[in-house]
């Protein structure tokens, strides 16, 4: 049985003024297997080297109503600044949707839902009725340096992509 993804958190380095700026560093989930309602775990892409953990953004709070799951997400980018301080990936935001059913999408965002730079791109697409999100691959930049003889220019995270599973035993 397939574990799914419920929650999220992410690492973030806040605006560092005239110092090298990061963004997004990380990002962390938590698996939650189709039928019980219990954590299995947790699955956290490569981590960049700065910023704090900002805490768990989960997709339902209310135990008595049906169980909703990541299924697509929007990752917000700044583009190259060529000369200037780039972040490359700033900030994140999820769908999350009922397993069996499209229509109770909801977006899910941690305060204050967006990043100081870049913009959000278009929404992944949505993984399939009876799926959802239960992996992650990320592409991390290598420590550039600290900037004592030259300018260095750290991005930590810089793209994500999410992989979908589906739950057999809810195939019709």
């Amino acid at each position: 049985m397939s574990s799914v993804l419920t929650r999220f958190n992410f690492q973030i380095q806040v605006d560092q003024h005239e110092h090298d700026d990061t963004g997004l560093n990380a990002i962390s989930l938590r698996c939650q297997p189709f039928d019980i309602s219990n954590d299995n775990g947790e699955i956290t892409s490569e981590e960049g080297g700065w910023g704090t953990w900002i805490g768990w953004t989960m997709c339902n709070t209310d135990p008595n109503s049906q169980r909703t799951f990541l299924t697509s997400f929007s990752l917000q980018v700044e583009s190259n600044q060529f000369s200037g301080d780039d972040t490359a990936a700033d900030y994140i935001k999820f769908m999350c949707r009922d397993f069996d059913s499209s229509l109770h999408q909801r977006e899910l965002s941690r305060p204050p839902g967006h990043g100081p730079w870049g913009a959000y791109g278009d929404w992944s697409q949505s993984c399939p009725l009876n799926s959802a999100i239960c992996g992650i691959q990320t592409k991390v930049e290598p420590f550039q340096g600290a900037g004592i003889l030259f300018k260095a220019d750290n991005t930590a995270l810089n793209d994500v992509q999410f992989i979908c599973c589906n739950d057999t035993s809810h195939d019709g």
